[in-house]
């Protein structure tokens, strides 16, 4: 095991901060909840900062924990989501982001928290199925069903031009 010390915090903090935030706000579109599940994240994470071996990816290791706490407030909030969601425009706010990722955003905006949080993990952080099961501490074939069925309605609503709810 490796000793993390406070001062590590710190770096921590500053260099995750961002894609954590970022994580967070992806899933629960809403700033505030975003920023909470940030904060909670880190507080997680420094908990258990003992329980990190060297061979382990901190960032894949935050990433997980930020998913996690992303989803539990997602699923605590989930009529105030709702409504936000009704009343927003879909645009970001954001002019870092070119059109095509604001479109797959939308898209991605109808697909449950806990495919969104697979996607995550496959396609950002680029795990295999194999690595995701263990993470989430899930059975092999749920990932890759969960895969399967994110994409499946990431592709009906490409066909739909992201008009439409798909699956509901």
């Amino acid at each position: 095991m490796v000793e993390i010390s406070r001062l590590n915090e710190k770096e921590i903090y500053e260099s995750h901060f961002e894609k954590v935030y970022k994580t967070a706000y992806f899933i629960l579109k809403n700033e505030e909840l975003a920023k909470d599940a940030t904060h909670d994240t880190f507080i997680k994470a420094f908990k258990h900062l003992n329980k990190i071996n060297q061979h382990a990816r901190i960032n894949t290791w935050i990433t997980t924990i930020a998913t996690r706490t992303a989803i539990d407030i997602y699923n605590k909030n989930k009529k105030q989501i709702a409504y936000e969601f009704k009343e927003e425009n879909y645009l970001s706010k954001s002019d870092e982001f070119n059109v095509e990722i604001d479109e797959l955003e939308n898209y991605l905006d109808n697909i449950p928290p806990e495919q969104k949080q697979i996607l995550i993990l496959k396609y950002m952080e680029e795990l295999t199925e194999k690595e995701i099961a263990n993470l989430l501490s899930i059975k092999l074939g749920t990932v890759k069903s969960r895969i399967f069925r994110a994409k499946q309605k990431l592709y009906e609503q490409y066909t739909l031009g992201g008009e439409n709810r798909v699956g509901e």
